[in-house]
């Protein structure tokens, strides 16, 4: 398999590109003629990947009884993530 055919947002962008394309002919998009209902599915989606990493996280036992050490992790997740987005948004 090649990184394209794991790539689950660009299966999802080919999805709804195809999905407009499909109910493009008949007017609006799904996506404008419904959009309340999409973003109520992106709300509930997003809910509960967080529940579910909240849960895998507190079946470590090593973070659940160390909530510094989880805090200071988090922190650092988020330096890194934020420089590495600045270096490859130039």
């Amino acid at each position: 398999m090649n990184k394209e055919q794991l790539d689950p947002l660009k299966k999802v962008e080919e999805l709804t590109s195809k999905a407009n394309e499909v109910f493009g002919k008949r007017g609006k998009s799904v996506f404008e003629r419904y959009p309340l209902a999409f973003a109520l599915l992106v709300i509930v989606g997003a809910t509960l990947m967080s529940q579910g990493i909240k849960e895998l996280i507190f079946k470590v036992s090593f973070l659940k009884e160390q909530p510094l050490t989880m805090f200071l992790a988090g922190i650092v997740i988020l330096v890194i993530t934020g420089t590495l987005y600045k270096k490859l948004d130039k």
